[in-house]
Parts: C-alpha cells; structure tokens; sequence
C-alpha cells in the first residue's frame, strides 16, 4: 500500500514537473520571437532608412555636380568680363591720355610713334613734324610734273597712314589736306589746272581720295590748296622741289555742344501760378 502510494506520489510529480516545463519554454520562446520580430523590423526600418538616406546622397551629389557647373560657367563669365573690363579700362585710359593730349594741341604718343616710323620707312617721299603733327609729302615723288594722278607705289605709304587715322584712337581729329606748289606756272597741263592754285587743290583731293579709299571717314577729311603763296623757302629759277609738297595736318576736331531747347508753349511751362 505504501509502496503503491509512493509510486502514485513519484508519478505525479513527474507529471506536474513535465506539465510545468512546456509553459515555461513556450514563454520564453514567445518572448524571444518578440524579440527577433522586433530586431526585423528595427533592421527593416534601418534598411528603409539607408535607402532613403542613399537616395538623398545621390541627389545631394547631383546638386552638387550642377553647382559646380554652374560655378565653372560663371568663373568663365567672370573671367571673360575681367579680361573685357580690363580691355576697356586700358583703352579709356588711352583714349584720356589722347583727349589730354588733344586739348593742348598735341598728339598721342603712340600715334606719333606710328607716323614718324611711316616717314622714317619712306625717308625720300616723306617727312614728319610732330609739333604740328604734320606729315609733308613731296609732289615730285607723290605727282608727275602738272599732274594730279598719284605716281604708282604711293598707295603703301597713304594706306598705312590711313589705318592709323582711321583707329579708334583717332577718331576726335580732323584731316586737313593742303597742296602747294613753287612759282613755276602750269603749261602742258592747263586746261585740267588753270593755275597752280588749281594744281594744288586737286592734288590736295587726290591724297584724300586715297586716304578715304584706304579706310578714313569721308567726313573727317578737308582740303585746301595754297598754289605757290605758302613755300618752304624762296622759289629760284627753274622751279623748287621744296615748295611742291602735299602736307596732312592733324587736328583736334571741333567739339559740338548739345543745346536743349524747351517748349515753353507746352502745358508744363504754365504750371507755376503767376507771382
């Protein structure tokens, strides 16, 4: 009897013990099935979190790529407007110093240089007063004897002063073309020039002509003519090549001013009550 209730006693603690140990394990793997379903979703919203984050990088870097080109075409703008600025800082620092120059009746300094290396290259045919700014032709090199048709190899020499009058440094002059000749009067050649005065005057046109034809503005050049009452030095007999010459002066243009004339018909000029 004993014997059998100790066994009865042993089997149901066996059984008590075996009913605990599947809850218990049930729990604990219930709780760790929390766990994992916690850690994959936090490793899931890591995952979409990343993903955001990289796209973000991505579009972070193609701003930045377009930044950069942006900041490359405005460097190139701002170089391009620089080299401009400093263009034109340089040229009105030359065109001051040149309207300097013309207000006390001189010329430029580089134009001058340009002139003198003209006549320099052309010794023979022509020379250069820089304090009358002045370039003297001669007519016997220039012309034939009576002739108002430019001898063949003077277009070089009238083209290269052309280009320096017609620079943009040049624009505030004047061109005044004067033609002389000696005291030796026209012959074979009279009914195209009556007189040396005429002679003169159309040769004074030829060079302009030439000068306009190579580039200078019609506007800016004048002529005139002296015949034989201007000469260099005292005619003698049998005529004076001194005296036959064509000479380009340069001169200030004449300034304009502007006058504003106002209409004192219109309603404004009665807006003020009588005093």
């Amino acid at each position: 009897m004993i014997r059998r209730l100790t066994l009865s006693l042993l089997a149901a603690s066996v059984l008590g013990t075996a009913g605990c140990v599947p809850n218990e394990t049930s729990r604990k793997y219930e709780a760790l099935q929390n766990v994992n379903r916690s850690l994959v979703q936090q490793l899931s919203d890591a995952e979409r979190s990343r993903a955001e984050i990289e796209q973000t990088l991505v579009r972070r870097n193609q701003e930045l790529d377009q930044s950069k080109q942006e900041i490359d075409r405005l460097q190139g703008e701002y170089d391009g407007l620089s080299t401009k600025w400093d263009t034109l800082a340089k040229r009105n620092d030359t065109l001051a110093r040149h309207l300097t120059a013309l207000e006390i009746g001189e010329l430029p300094e580089d134009m001058e240089a340009a002139l003198a290396a003209i006549a320099a290259s052309n010794p023979d045919q022509i020379s250069f007063d820089p304090e009358n700014g002045m370039l003297r032709f001669s007519s016997d090199l220039t012309f034939a004897s009576g002739s108002d048709q430019l001898r063949t190899g003077t277009d070089n020499p009238l083209a290269a002063v052309a280009s320096i009058i017609s620079s943009p440094t040049a624009v505030p002059l004047e061109v005044l073309v004067v033609g002389h000749t000696d005291d030796i009067p026209v012959t074979h050649s009279k009914q195209a020039h009556p007189s040396n005065l005429h002679l003169s005057v159309h040769r004074a046109i030829a060079v302009r002509n030439a000068l306009v034809k190579a580039g200078v503005n019609a506007e800016q050049v004048r002529v005139a003519g002296d015949g034989e009452f201007h000469p260099l030095i005292a005619n003698t007999t049998g005529g004076t090549a001194e005296n036959r010459r064509v000479e380009i002066f340069l001169v200030p243009a004449p300034r304009t001013e502007t006058v504003v004339e106002v209409d004192t018909t219109s309603q404004d000029a009665f807006d003020e009550p009588m005093k």
